[in-house]
């Protein structure tokens, strides 16, 4: 019995060992499945991130790319020359302003320049002669036109300016690129449109879109025009005093004198609308005072006329009533 008891505990205990070592078996492999798993889902969300950080990646260089081109077109580069609009101004004495007139004509022509507005006042007794010309020449030959005006005759002043227009133009240059660009998809769009209220709003849309980009072609031709040429403003006189009186006067002063002789001015033109008008009112009144004088006398004769068969009857005291009823009585 004893003995039984024993081989029968032994028993016991080898069958729980086996069934421990088969559990610890199954969970190392539940485990490792588990881990290879995770393995596989973390692998999977690293090429998904890496994926998407190179995306991320990607569009960030293309904006990076799409800014370096803004900027770039939007300034001067270091191994570029700016684009400068240039100007100057002379004010030269002369012996003969029609001799000098068609001197500079003839040197701004030579340069293949032209003149753009020209002033000429031929001299009198009092006055001698005075010649304003705004002459266009191409800005390389800007300073050697200058000089050879300033031989005309003595120069009493001169000025010069120049603006800097480079960002202005690159600006318009890169909105140009990316209105014909985005004009050049709609276009696309309006032929795969499929239906007649989509090629509709399509086209109102280009519409915009192409007077948009007409309008800015127009600046960047003025700007390219101003850059290519630069601009002379020409004051010829005979004598020194005409230009002074030429130049245009600032200050308090010169408005006080400018608004008086606005107002000098307008009183002049009242008065002289006054004489203009005065013939006329006289013959109007010759024709109405006699007309209003017979219509005031025809309107009190009647007014007079309607009034006098009521005289009596107010003086008997009794009205046309009262008349009906005595003679029914």
């Amino acid at each position: 019995m004893g003995t039984r008891t024993i081989v029968a505990a032994v028993v016991a205990v080898l069958l729980a060992l086996l069934t421990g070592c088969s559990s610890a078996d199954s969970g190392a492999q539940n485990a490792g499945e588990d881990a290879a798993s995770g393995y596989a889902a973390d692998a999977e969300e690293g090429v998904e991130g890496a994926a998407a950080q190179e995306g991320g990646d990607e569009a960030g260089s293309r904006a990076a790319e799409a800014a370096a081109e803004i900027g770039e077109g939007s300034v001067a580069t270091d191994g570029e020359a700016p684009l400068m609009v240039r100007r100057v101004e002379l004010e030269v004495v002369v012996e003969a302003v029609d001799a000098a007139v068609t001197r500079a004509r003839a040197t701004v022509t030579g340069a293949g320049g032209y003149v753009s507005s020209e002033d000429v006042r031929p001299g009198t007794e009092d006055r001698g002669g005075y010649g304003s010309l705004v002459l266009r020449v191409p800005s390389a030959e800007l300073d050697p036109v200058v000089a050879t005006l300033g031989e005309l005759g003595q120069v009493q002043s001169s000025s010069s300016s120049a603006d800097d227009v480079t960002t202005e133009y690159r600006d318009v240059e890169a909105r140009i690129a990316t209105l014909e660009a985005g004009a050049t998809r709609l276009r696309d769009l309006v032929e795969e449109a499929p239906d007649v209220e989509s090629i509709a709003g399509l086209e109102r849309e280009l519409s915009t879109r192409e007077a948009e980009l007409d309008a800015l072609k127009a600046r960047m031709q003025v700007l390219a025009d101003d850059v290519a040429r630069s601009t002379i403003t020409l004051h010829l006189a005979e004598a020194s005093q005409d230009l002074d009186e030429a130049r245009p006067d600032t200050g308090f002063v010169a408005g006080l004198q400018q608004g008086w002789d606005a107002f000098a001015a307008s009183v002049t033109v009242l008065l002289t609308l006054l004489g203009a008008l005065l013939p006329f009112l006289v013959v109007l009144g010759v024709i109405l005072v006699p007309v209003l004088w017979w219509w005031r006398r025809r309107h009190a004769a009647s007014s007079a006329r309607s009034a006098a068969p009521s005289a009596p009857q107010a003086r008997d005291g009794q009205t046309p009533e009262h008349e009906g009823s005595a003679q029914q009585q």
